[in-house]
C-alpha cells in the first residue's frame, strides 16, 4: 500500500515537472524577447558582414520552408528578417518590416524610418 502511494506521488511530481518545462519560455533576448532600437542600430553598422551568429542571443520565429527565413521581434512592433539558403553562409537578404508592413533595407540610412 505504501509503495502505491509513493508511485502515485512520483507520477504526479513527474507530470507537474513535464508541464512546467513545456511552458518554459526559451527566449534569450531582452526581458521582453525583442531587439532594442539601440541594439538594432549597432547591428546595422555591420552592413554586409552581418551574420546569422550575430543574432544568436535573440529569440526568433522561423517561417521558412526550404529557405531559412527568421523573424526577430524589434522594440515597437517591428521585425528584423533574415533570409538565406544556408546558415553556413551569410544571409542573402536582411530587412526590417515596420508597423505598417513596409519592408525597409537594413542599413543605418533607414534608421529614421525604423523608428516610425
Amino acid at each position: 500500500m505504501r509503495l502505491a502511494k509513493y508511485l502515485k506521488l512520483s507520477m504526479i511530481v513527474l507530470f507537474v515537472l513535464m508541464i512546467g518545462s513545456a511552458c518554459q519560455n526559451n527566449q534569450e533576448g531582452g526581458l521582453d524577447g525583442y531587439i532594442s532600437l539601440d541594439e538594432l542600430t549597432d547591428l546595422s553598422e555591420k552592413g554586409n558582414t552581418l551574420d546569422w551568429s550575430d543574432l544568436n542571443k535573440y529569440s526568433f520565429e522561423d517561417t521558412g520552408s526550404g529557405l531559412y527565413i527568421r523573424n526577430y521581434p524589434i522594440e515597437g512592433g517591428r521585425q528584423l528578417v533574415l533570409t538565406g539558403r544556408s546558415l553556413e553562409s551569410p544571409p542573402e537578404r536582411v530587412y526590417v518590416i515596420n508597423q505598417s508592413g513596409k519592408e525597409l533595407d537594413f542599413n543605418p540610412d533607414n534608421l529614421s524610418e525604423w523608428s516610425r
